[in-house]
């Protein structure tokens, strides 16, 4: 058997957080001292402390790595896995735009360019939109999470038999730009949903399509990547405002040029597009 100092010394973890361990039943000691209250470890769970140290590596929190111990099949740690994957996959590709965007911030201003002032300008426009058939997902996702949504409808899309018709859309149903209302924008909640044009009417059990209702609209025309789309929102909103008409729902990007087509985002195109009425 060892004592907690020297499984302490074996696991590369304190006594301090080998006693939480034990609390909220992570790895227990074999035997507790009845008399002093000492704990003691055995030689198999040395396995165990070490699986646990990689498990944290993986940034995977106590209650998962509970979880993962507790299932001898493995169907969770490949569950789990898959799960940080997927969000170190992200959390790399968010990292990859910030490199590429500083790296260009750096070009230009050793090429003398004023940086740190936008001197974008806008035209808007009024038009009166077609009802459009889509496949749709809505989800409170983060905003950086909004790629993740997009290949769902798209893996939907392709399962059904049917073809997009055109461009991804994505309406923000708590932007609430009402003038009498002070609720915040949560960026890690947002309630967002994904549509995408398709040739023709589908429901099933597992898949159906809507119908998104046309209406009269005002838009513009945004290039630069989308952490700086809001000049575009404000640019509209001043319009709204300045021309007597009122917004009559939640806005939507319509997106031109993005990734997919090996573009800087620099060179990313979005038409931003709210409803509106006189009023």
């Amino acid at each position: 058997m060892y004592t907690i100092g020297q499984f302490s010394k074996i696991g590369n973890v304190s006594t301090k957080m080998l006693r939480h361990y034990d609390k909220i039943g992570l790895i227990k000691p074999t035997f507790v001292n009845p008399e002093n209250q000492y704990r003691y470890y055995e030689k198999h769970q040395v396995q165990d402390i070490l699986k646990i140290n990689r498990l944290k590596k993986y940034k995977f929190s106590l209650d998962e790595i509970k979880q993962i111990i507790k299932d001898k099949s493995n169907s969770t740690l490949e569950k789990f896995l898959s799960k940080q994957i997927s969000l170190f996959e992200t959390e790399i590709q968010q990292s990859n735009n910030i490199l590429l965007h500083l790296k260009h911030s750096m070009d230009q201003l050793q090429k003398g360019e004023d940086i740190m002032n936008s001197k974008r300008s806008f035209h808007i426009l009024i038009d009166t939109l077609k009802d459009t058939t889509v496949l749709s997902i809505r989800d409170t996702i983060s905003m950086d999470n909004i790629g993740n949504l997009i290949g769902k409808v798209f893996e939907n899309i392709y399962k059904s038999g049917l073809s997009p018709l055109g461009n991804i859309r994505t309406i923000y149903y708590d932007q609430d730009f009402d003038q009498n209302s002070d609720s915040d924008f949560d960026h890690n909640n947002a309630d967002i949903e994904v549509c995408i044009p398709v040739n023709r009417q589908l429901k099933t059990d597992t898949v159906s399509t809507k119908v998104l209702k046309g209406g009269l609209y005002v838009h513009t025309t945004f290039i630069g990547p989308y952490s700086e789309i809001g000049e575009a929102y404000a640019e509209l909103l001043d319009w709204i405002n300045k021309n007597s008409y009122k917004i009559a729902g939640p806005p939507h990007d319509e997106y031109i040029k993005g990734p997919d087509s090996k573009c800087s985002h620099n060179e990313f195109v979005t038409e931003v597009y709210f409803p509106i009425n006189k009023k």
